[in-house]
């Protein structure tokens, strides 16, 4: 759903403008990256995924789904160069992860409850895109 995606790059950009990035959107649906944002000489690419609320399959614990991929029906894997961080937006309880592409290794992404798991140590992790050094191309 297409306003649940706004929502999340508008949470997300409100984020990163809290942490001192400016944010630019792109002027069109063609770039694989939702917003650029610039912070000294640093310079990024994020593509931003969010969810309403957590999901519960049959035989499955509670969890957040995101898919880090793009197209309507046939999903596809980012490249390298396409995006720099995912920032996985959970509308429900405004939680954030901020994952490395280098990172992102599955193009569906679970991320369950607790302090165990592949992407914990993501959640609220602003800083990592502080110790990155990517400068604009």
């Amino acid at each position: 759903m297409r306003s649940t995606g706004q929502r999340g790059e508008l949470l997300v950009a409100e984020k990163l403008i809290e942490h001192g990035w400016s944010v630019a959107h792109p002027l069109s649906d063609t770039a694989r990256f939702d917003l650029l944002v610039v912070k000294g000489e640093q310079f990024y690419r994020i593509q931003v995924k969010a969810t309403l609320k957590q999901h519960s399959y049959k035989d499955s614990r509670l969890h957040y789904q995101f898919q880090l991929a793009h197209g309507l029906s046939a999903k596809k894997r980012y490249e390298a160069g396409d995006v720099d961080f995912f920032i996985c937006c959970a509308i429900d309880s405004l939680r954030f992860w901020v994952i490395p592409f280098a990172e992102a290794k599955s193009i569906t992404t679970k991320i369950y409850n607790g302090t165990k798991g592949r992407f914990h140590k993501f959640e609220g992790a602003w800083h990592l895109m502080e110790s990155e050094q990517k400068n604009p191309p």
